[in-house]
């Protein structure tokens, strides 16, 4: 028997969730901040913008300097990294539990106050653009999963590649980057995840210390509400590519949503076959 996690669960007046799971046989505390902001997002015709924008909230803010996250965990024995997918931007530290508290601060910070200006934007769009250049177009197979992404959807944005491609990251401005913060980066956006070695009454007090204070924005979170047709029919795509070894080949299968009951069964087929 796997015994349940026991954790703390609760919701800021500000709408940030915050989950806090405590463990006492550890040194170390992680936090995580996952925003419900993902590719499926990007503005029409600017696929790659959520991955952009993961890149820029390890900037400049207005208590911060650029890089100065790397400094708070790396410098004291920890890490930091990010991810971005269709549905979500995660953002992830693992420090000595005695620096927590500051770790809090940074989050807090970056979620209310990062400073994205024209220098940071290009030099992270360029970092972006490497990146596709160097796992799509380099990679001899990675044109396929790109490919298997354009042709798995008709009208859903799944549609769009997570890391963007050139042409359209391209097209990003300054001014719709900014607005994408605006939109997406708020509290009742956010769940905000500590579990790890901490007490929970300071916990709980620099939660409410750092956070508390962003406020709820007004206007409401856009949501994607389009439904992706259910397939009809079989549908086979080929795609050539110049530095392609072998032939490769890819099948996707429409299944439900990760809430359907169907769910946990088609984890164990996908495992079988």
């Amino acid at each position: 028997q796997v015994p349940p996690i026991a954790f703390q669960a609760w919701t800021m007046d500000n709408g940030l969730k915050v989950l806090a799971i405590p463990d006492s046989q550890v040194s170390s505390v992680a936090v995580q901040v996952w925003y419900r902001v993902g590719s499926k997002d990007d503005p029409a015709g600017r696929s790659g913008f959520a991955h952009l924008f993961e890149h820029l909230m390890f900037k400049r803010t207005l208590n911060m300097r650029e890089e100065m996250l790397d400094r708070l965990t790396e410098d004291v024995g920890g890490e930091n990294n990010a991810y971005t997918s269709p549905d979500v931007t995660v953002y992830h530290e693992v420090v000595p539990a005695n620096h927590l508290e500051r770790l809090l601060w940074a989050e807090a910070d970056r979620m209310r106050n990062l400073q994205v200006d024209a220098s940071n934007f290009a030099s992270e769009r360029d970092v972006v653009k490497e990146e596709y250049r160097q796992s799509v177009l380099a990679d001899p197979y990675g044109l396929l999963s790109d490919a298997v992404e354009r042709h798995s959807w008709t009208v859903h944005p799944y549609q769009r590649p997570t890391i963007g491609n050139i042409k359209e990251l391209n097209a990003a401005t300054l001014e719709t980057v900014q607005e994408f913060y605006k939109t997406f980066y708020r509290p009742d956006n956010a769940t905000l995840i500590i579990a790890g070695a901490y007490d929970k009454d300071a916990l709980e007090s620099w939660v409410e210390k750092y956070f508390a204070p962003i406020p709820r924005p007004e206007p409401d979170i856009p949501r994607v509400t389009v439904r992706e047709p259910a397939r009809a029919a079989e549908r086979r795509y080929s795609e050539k590519s110049p530095n392609v070894p072998l032939p490769a080949l890819a099948m996707s299968y429409l299944i439900p949503s990760a809430a359907h009951p169907d769910g946990d069964a088609l984890k164990v087929l996908s495992a079988i076959l």
